[in-house]
């Protein structure tokens, strides 16, 4: 191409940025190439589940002098060489904090903020220790890092979520929060976040652009920029722009068999269908809003402190299960289910980011740190050692392939690593004396 077109003028032309777009060499200055471009942008996600895992199926064992992955993590097993397996990661913020009372409270509220929990304006406690109207100690690892990227993106984060919510109390509901008494909903509606994400909103409300794409199909109304645009494009650049609107029709056209999942209650979950379903496509979406850089940064939160999603065929629901004894086996394998649920899901979120490349060749994954995290590290005892946290992502940064020994440090630690890792040199994260600098054994 003989002239530059800027990547703000292409979005005006498709529908006000109805699409987004992927990086496209003809975004580049004139006589510059992709291998002369600007450092590929780093991303973070952070990923919670709640009420801890079966141990002595969730974490590696050595035999031999070799490392035998625990059942529960099998599903992962593909992503081997870009995960590393946190063992002996303590949550000592939780440990010490003066004013949770409720281990799942403890557990959700610290989990991404590791700072203690701040009283509510009612003064009081509910039942079994939670606070009835308390909150978080401050900012999550993700809007923390958000706010420093702000304006950077047209997002400067995104939160999803499946069933994450419902419960009495705001602080077991909430994984992610912009700072104290500002816990972030996360989007659960598949059709009302793509709408926000892709669809031009105009002077529109979200819930009606969401209606329009249940019934629209958005590439429909953009067909003729998109053409025009492929047009003035090479050759590479027409299969990046065709992969793209491809992805996007695949989103839109996913909606559509979305309607009878959203109907079924918490309570219910089929492979496939459901909790899983709305899950899944919005976990695609999020990656989606990642590969055009829409954002860098993104959660999700799976269910809630406590989460009452019932798995089909238990005999409780993930909660009540949790609470099981050691010794009933029945138990334990409604339990390693669901450990093999939440890590099979992980395992697709990493599939979906190796999945798109980056205009260097390489791909998101290379540059996206992805924190895997729990609010306990057992479920009968809510045991705030052992955390089993995952990282995944950026092997040129991050010692992935293995396990990582924190020797008992804090949960607090990680997040110093990942900051670093995503270029900050913050020495501390959450309560200053609970971190003693990032975990020397993640880094490279």
């Amino acid at each position: 191409m003989s002239r530059t077109i800027s990547r703000r003028r292409m979005l005006r032309g498709l529908g006000a940025g109805a699409l987004g777009l992927p990086f496209l060499s003809a975004m580049l200055p004139a006589g510059r190439s992709v291998a002369q471009a600007r450092e590929v942008p780093k991303r973070l996600v952070i990923v919670y589940r709640s009420n801890g895992v079966v141990p002595d199926r969730w974490f590696p064992t050595t035999s031999g002098g070799e490392l035998r992955w625990g059942a529960n993590m099998m599903p992962l097993q593909r992503h081997r060489a870009d995960l590393a397996i946190l063992e002996r990661l303590d949550m000592v913020s939780a440990m010490e904090d003066p004013v949770g009372r409720n281990p799942h409270d403890l557990g959700t509220s610290h989990a991404a903020v590791a700072r203690p929990l701040v009283m509510g304006p009612s003064g009081r406690y509910a039942s079994a220790g939670h606070l009835k109207d308390g909150s978080a100690g401050g900012p999550s690892i993700d809007q923390l890092v958000a706010r420093r990227l702000r304006g950077t993106t047209l997002f400067d984060s995104l939160v999803f979520g499946s069933r994450a919510g419902g419960l009495p109390h705001t602080p077991i509901n909430h994984a992610f929060w912009r700072d104290r008494f500002e816990p972030v909903t996360p989007m659960q509606d598949p059709a009302e976040a793509f709408a926000r994400i892709f669809a031009p909103l105009g002077d529109e409300s979200a819930s009606r652009a969401a209606e329009q794409a249940r019934q629209q199909r958005l590439l429909d109304g953009v067909s003729d920029d998109l053409a025009r645009l492929r047009g003035r494009l090479g050759a590479e650049d027409r299969r990046r722009l065709d992969a793209h609107a491809s992805a996007v029709g695949e989103l839109e056209d996913r909606l559509a068999h979305l309607g009878a999942d959203l109907c079924q209650t918490p309570e219910t979950y089929a492979g496939g269908t459901g909790y899983q379903g709305v899950g899944r496509y919005l976990t695609d979406l999020m990656v989606h809003a990642l590969a055009c850089d829409l954002t860098r940064v993104a959660a999700f939160q799976w269910s809630t402190g406590e989460s009452r999603i019932r798995f089909s065929g238990h005999a409780d629901h993930h909660h009540g299960l949790s609470h099981g004894g050691d010794s009933n086996a029945r138990v334990q394998e409604d339990l390693s289910e669901a450990d093999r649920f939440y890590a099979g899901e992980l395992a697709h979120l990493l599939d979906e980011l190796a999945a798109v490349e980056e205009a260097d060749g390489s791909r998101l994954l290379d540059h996206t740190a992805v924190v895997f995290i729990n609010e306990v590290g057992k479920g009968n005892n809510h045991s705030k050692r052992r955390l089993p946290f995952l990282v995944a992502g950026m092997p040129s940064v991050f010692r992935t392939g293995g396990v990582v020994d924190a020797r008992g440090a804090a949960h607090a630690d990680l997040y110093v690593s990942v900051l670093r890792a995503l270029g900050y040199d913050d020495r501390t994260f959450g309560i200053p004396e609970h971190c003693s600098g990032p975990l020397g054994a993640l880094l490279r």
